[in-house]
């Protein structure tokens, strides 16, 4: 029988209303050729089904009704053998061998040695502590919360506490925070890849980028800490998967709201993400409802994020005191915090070359080079690729309104770069690919090449510009990338997986758990306060809320520093001391004598008994 028969005997053949029900739309025709091929379908053969459960599959067979019919064909619905969707819509087998290595590489990179270096900065310790505060007394901090930040980071670290039996599953606290950033990381490098892949259609820019940002220097100095940078950039990247890696539909819309509003209530720099974020839900969504999804997922997204100022509301901690919505009994307030955050740190920003801004951006040149440099201007090139390759072009505009956020003339910390390093890891992907991919089409046209050599010559050029790119930058031992002297050592590239600076803090801890008594009263850092209150030291107290929270400094210690016995100095808080007017504190240290002290590489530890 010739094909033209084939198809017209299919468009007329009618099924019987028992086996319409339960065939879904393309399986018809493989039901009508299998009546007409002369090969009798008495085994089984899985059909993947359009309809009821993913996963499901319609098994056909041949079954004689009557003697002078035998095509009829009768549909059954039996589940699929394990693993098939998955292979089928996600990766196929070999690709996911390929993911497994990516993240190990990943995991070995930032998990060796994480326990040892870099050392424990006092945010991480703030919020370790701040996340056992709702734990243990269902509060949002042990000292006074005062809208510094939003409180959805800790949160999650106080869920990750509780899921894993308590603050000392892995030792100190800090231990099981790192191990918290290791699994985010390893996420987050999926969540790269996925993205990488999906959106370039290549295997071998989804592994460029997703090694790009796992081996970032730069990136493995931050991402072992416990920062709430590293927790809303893995919530970024979750929005971005959800928004650009498959047909969108209003439930993906709804979730990236909520996703997006979790990474803003982690850290609030992502609100500068929020126009983009608006585009390209415009842009994804389905013409016949863009206008719907736009404005319900601003209307969600705000709806989310609102439930930060009704807490504070709900306290009367929205107006600073002495407004008049505020009153004048002295209380922390919302919109008192951010008018704080918001004028930390003035100078001209963008359009100043000697402002804060360009400062830092020059050791970022220098931490991490590759990513920082050429990333950079991979995020310039993809914003005008944009009408060609739309989502390559709406990442490069996220990237660079981040940017413009660090540009804009604030405050700016050195791990403010943490969030922009994925990005900047996929910009630099995909302009590598559409080179690769340029270099290709010009060989066609010129020599008319078959596709696998084209293929071949495309995967080439790709990894010989990532190597290029490596073999231009100044070795380690000129102090660029893992050689740079503010995120490891020139003459010890290996720093980050043989370093043992954070021991020194550990010793120091130890020393005073062993040679102090529990109702000393100790000036220290935030490092170490959890552990030690989790051991019986109540009067340990950050060097900060002694400054500056007047029911430490007033209430515990009269704002005198002849009512401490111990201080264990760092070099943050000998920085801070100076830079930040700490009087209380100068005076402490200044009335004290060194009883012990600790540096395993670079970060001293001194405990000092005060002399009254």
């Amino acid at each position: 029988m010739k094909f033209s028969q084939i198809f017209h005997f299919a468009q007329e053949t009618q099924l019987s209303p028992d086996v319409q029900g339960d065939m879904p739309e393309k399986t018809g025709w493989f039901a009508t050729l299998s009546s007409i091929w002369p090969v009798h379908l008495t085994g089984q053969r899985k059909v993947s089904s359009s309809v009821g459960n993913v996963g499901d599959a319609l098994v056909l067979k041949q079954q004689v009704l009557a003697p002078d019919r035998q095509d009829t064909v009768v549909l059954q619905k039996v589940p699929a053998v394990k693993g098939f969707a998955l292979r089928r819509h996600f990766f196929p087998g070999w690709e996911l061998l390929i993911i497994a290595v990516v993240l190990l590489i990943a995991g070995l990179a930032h998990g060796i040695n994480m326990f040892h270096y870099p050392y424990f900065e006092d945010d991480e310790g703030t919020y370790m502590s701040q996340a056992a505060a709702v734990i243990h007394i269902g509060k949002l901090a042990y000292y006074t919360y005062w809208y510094d930040h939003a409180p959805v980071g800790w949160l999650q670290i106080a869920l990750w506490l509780d899921l894993t039996g308590g603050d000392h599953t892995f030792g100190s606290i800090l231990f099981s925070g790192r191990i918290l950033m290791l699994l985010m990381q390893l996420g987050s490098t999926f969540m790269v890849y996925y993205i990488a892949r999906k959106v370039s259609g290549s295997v071998i820019v989804a592994i460029v980028a997703a090694l790009l940002f796992a081996l970032s220097p730069y990136g493995l100095y931050f991402h072992r800490r416990i920062l709430l940078d590293n927790i809303t950039t893995f919530w970024l990247l979750l929005t971005l998967l959800v928004l650009t890696t498959k047909r969108i539909t209003l439930n993906r819309i709804w979730l990236s709201a909520a996703t997006l509003c979790i990474a803003i209530l982690s850290k609030e720099i992502m609100a500068f993400v929020v126009p983009v974020m608006a585009y390209l839900v415009y842009t994804r969504a389905d013409k016949s409802n863009r206008w719907f999804a736009l404005i319900g997922w601003i209307v969600l997204l705000g709806a989310l994020i609102s439930l930060y100022p009704l807490m504070a509301i709900l306290n009367s901690e929205l107006f600073p005191t002495g407004t008049l919505l505020g009153g004048n009994a002295p209380h922390v307030s919302l919109l008192g915090s951010l008018l704080y955050q918001g004028s930390r740190g003035k100078d001209g920003g963008l359009l100043d070359l000697t402002s804060n801004f360009w400062v830092i951006t020059k050791v970022w040149m220098q931490d991490d080079p590759i990513l920082v440099i050429f990333g950079t201007i991979s995020a310039i090139c993809s914003v005008f690729c944009l009408k060609k390759y739309r989502l390559i072009g709406v990442i490069g505009l996220l990237t660079l309104s981040l940017w413009l956020f660090l540009g804009r003339g604030g405050e700016v910390i050195k791990f403010y770069l943490v969030p922009l390093l994925p990005l900047l890891a996929l910009n630099l992907a995909f302009m590598l690919g559409l080179l690769g991919k340029a270099v290709s089409t010009l060989f066609q046209r010129l020599l008319h090449y078959n596709k696998t050599i084209l293929r071949t010559g495309e995967q080439i050029v790709i990894i010989a510009c990532v190597a290029a790119i490596v073999l231009s930058i100044p070795s380690p031992s000129a102090g660029y990338g893992y050689g740079s002297s503010d995120i490891s050592d020139s003459h010890n590239p290996l720093m980050f997986w043989n370093g043992t600076q954070a021991d020194a803090q550990d010793m120091a801890t130890a020393w005073i758990e062993d040679h102090v008594s529990h109702k000393s009263r100790i000036l220290i850092d935030e490092y170490m306060w959890s552990d030690l209150y989790d051991d019986g030291y109540p009067y340990a107290h950050y060097y900060w809320k002694v400054q500056t929270d007047p029911a430490i400094r007033d209430t515990v210690f009269h704002d005198n520093w002849r009512n401490f016995d111990y201080v264990a100095t760092t070099s943050q808080m000998l920085v801070d001391m100076q830079t930040q007017n700490m009087t209380l504190v100068k005076d402490v240290i200044d009335n004290s004598t060194p009883v012990a002290h600790f540096d395993t590489g670079g970060w001293r530890v001194e405990i000092r008994k005060v002399n009254k």
